[in-house]
């Protein structure tokens, strides 16, 4: 079965409650002090069914100033909001709010409830409608379809819920493929339960005995049950009004506006870039280090103010804003918040956040503002450049990018690809790289090699390892290695035992090139039987790092205490490769006596033989490897 959401929106005491009874038959002024008081204090649920088998949830949510918070609280998700305005009095300064707030959140349907209107002459009704159109002229509600009911005597119900059934056929369900996320917006216990959540399920799919993360204290949880619209269900999927039994947390550890996801899907912050619009009817204008209220999601924290390319921004205008947020919180592109007051509690604004984890900025800082520009207005391809570009990791997933974007994985997959063919992104492994993350990378490989080299002028090159803890520790071996050889593919570098630069050569002065042919030549002499490293050097602790230049060259290194001539280890390989191809494998004894070894020599060399898959061991005997 398909869901839709609706919220209900409107001054106190116009009807919302009431119409939610008379289309759902549900009461959702279910608290003592919500009866007392006769309004919602709360959030308030129902559901019922439609004509065409879809399911409408409705979050009744309070009209009254003092409880404005928990109404914000209950917006998120929402496909369709019924605004209620009881005919006798008009549009109300809530009224007003609730529509200002619910524009800046991004809503797009509305349909206008004119209640009781049983106790109107029809004259008077045609002059409330007509203020309310003339109010609305420029707003997203200005084509917003009128509906006169009485929810008492059931009038205009039927009409009501035949356009809301319209409404459902053109609503494009959330997806399901991406992670799930679900705003908290009630946390209570059920004696016998334990921790119940509530909230609408944003994206995704979740079941029973799945493990999730709460943000932002990243405490893991496991959803015991689900109850969807008071039946209990296997899973829930985007779109549904959900309640989920959690066991691993209590119930003081749960707050309104925490999130339920994956886990490690979400980095929490301090701080959030974002751009900002105010009311024209804002009484105060957004200066530096102002304080105010930030609703996002189904929280609310308070934050400083830091304009970004400005000093102010008056009513009507919109600027760039640095949100220095009280508290952590997790976010992510492209969602929607409402500025309030500090005190006294008035909405001034709202916007949508273009990056949910920036560093501090410089205020006037040309590339910072560039750079929001592009996080606002920037086509997918040039947000996917920028995002990438300011990553400190040099590779990228496509489930980083989906994220960024807020879009699927297999649809952020289909636009990598795309950029790779395009030669806008590199495929590495399974990630990608922007060409000036490449860039970055080679010119950071390039500038410690060239370090290393000046440093130890004799040796060859530096290990795989060592350079890729001085690098990119995060890479995996495989990923580093697929970068290298791009490089070595480009006569950037050389990649031998050790990686050097692609022209480096060992050179040596006139003594160096007296050492090497005396130590080449006494290997040469020695032949199976070389001298220790420590007789090569014979007190002379320069030759140490000449013997370490010539390795891989005309030495080859058995372990860190011995080397062997080029010559002989060439002439070993031969020898045991006819050996074994005659008799079908060989001893250690064997082996020493076709080289004419010692027994701790012929170890050595074997295991190098091993170690460069020339050989394998069996038991005692060698095999040659296939």
């Amino acid at each position: 079965m398909e869901h839709i959401v609706i919220g209900t929106a409107g001054h106190v005491d116009h009807g919302k409650t009431t119409l939610i009874k008379a289309l759902t038959g549900m009461e959702t002024d279910t608290t003592k002090e919500e009866k007392k008081r006769g309004l919602s204090i709360n959030l308030g649920y129902a559901y019922f069914d439609l004509p065409n088998g879809k399911r409408a949830g409705i979050v009744d949510v309070p009209g009254h100033e003092k409880f404005i918070k928990n109404m914000m609280a209950g917006l998120s998700g929402l496909n369709l909001v019924l605004l209620v305005i009881d005919g006798s009095e008009g549009i109300m300064p809530q009224t007003k709010e609730h529509v200002d707030i619910l524009q800046m959140l991004g809503v797009t349907n509305f349909l206008i409830v004119l209640t009781k209107v049983s106790q109107l002459e029809e004259e008077l009704l045609e002059l409330v409608q007509e203020d309310i159109q003339e109010q609305f002229l420029g707003t997203a509600l200005e084509e917003a379809p009128i509906f006169q009911v009485d929810s008492i005597e059931g009038i205009g119900i039927a009409q009501l819920i035949e356009k809301i059934n319209q409404i459902s056929e053109e609503i494009k369900q959330k997806s399901v493929l991406n992670p799930p996320k679900l705003n908290v917006d009630r946390a209570f216990t059920v004696k016998g339960f334990g921790t119940i959540v509530t909230g609408t399920l944003m994206e995704g799919k979740i079941t029973v005995n799945e493990e999730l993360m709460l943000y932002p204290s990243e405490q893991k949880v496991k959803i015991r049950t689900i109850q969807v619209h008071e039946q209990n269900v296997s899973h829930a999927v985007a779109g549904m009004r959900t309640a989920l039994n959690l066991a691993n947390v209590k119930t003081t550890d749960v707050k309104r506006g925490d999130l339920l996801a994956l886990p490690n899907t979400f980095k929490k912050t301090w701080m959030l870039d974002v751009k900002a619009e105010l009311l024209e009817k804002a009484t105060s204008p957004i200066k530096l280090w102002d304080r105010l209220r930030l609703f996002i999601g189904t929280r609310e924290i308070l934050c400083r103010v830091v304009p970004i390319g400005t000093d102010i921004i008056e009513a009507a205008e919109s600027g760039f804003l640095q949100l220095r947020l009280e508290e952590e919180v997790v976010s992510q592109k492209g969602d929607r918040f409402i500025l309030r007051t500090y005190s006294p509690m008035e909405t001034i604004g709202g916007g949508i956040v273009l990056d949910a984890n920036p560093q501090k900025h410089r205020r006037f800082h040309e590339d910072i503002i560039d750079a929001l520009k592009t996080r606002e207005k920037g086509s997918t391809e040039e947000l996917v450049s920028e995002f990438m570009t300011r990553r400190s990791d040099y590779l990228t997933e496509v489930k980083d990018i989906a994220a960024y974007l807020g879009i699927e994985n297999v649809e952020a997959q289909k636009l990598v690809e795309k950029m790779i063919v395009e030669n806008k992104l590199i495929s590495i492994s399974k990630h990608c790289i922007h060409p000036l993350q490449y860039k970055r990378f080679e010119e950071d490989i390039i500038s410690t090699l060239d370090r290393y080299h000046k440093t130890y002028r004799l040796r060859t090159g530096i290990g795989k390892e060592e350079l890729r803890s001085k690098i990119a520790s995060q890479l995996k071996g495989k990923e580093f290695d697929e970068l290298l050889k791009l490089l070595k593919t480009e006569q950037k570098i050389a990649i031998n035992e050790t990686i050097s630069l692609f022209d480096f050569k060992v050179t040596y002065n006139v003594y160096q090139l007296k050492d090497k042919e005396e130590i080449e030549a006494k290997l040469k002499k020695a032949g199976f039987t070389p001298p220790s490293e420590e007789q090569l050097i014979a007190g002379k602790i320069e030759r140490k790092e000449l013997i370490d230049s010539l390795v891989g060259k005309t030495l080859i290194r058995l372990d860190h205490e011995n080397v062997i001539h080029r010559e002989y280890y060439e002439e070993a390989i031969n020898k045991t490769q006819t050996f074994i191809t005659e008799n079908g494998k060989m001893t250690l004894g064997e082996f020493r006596d076709i080289t004419g070894s010692s027994r701790r020599y012929s170890m050595l060399i074997l295991e190098c033989l091993d170690k460069h898959a020339i050989t394998k061991r069996v038991e005692n005997y060698r095999v040659l490897v296939e």
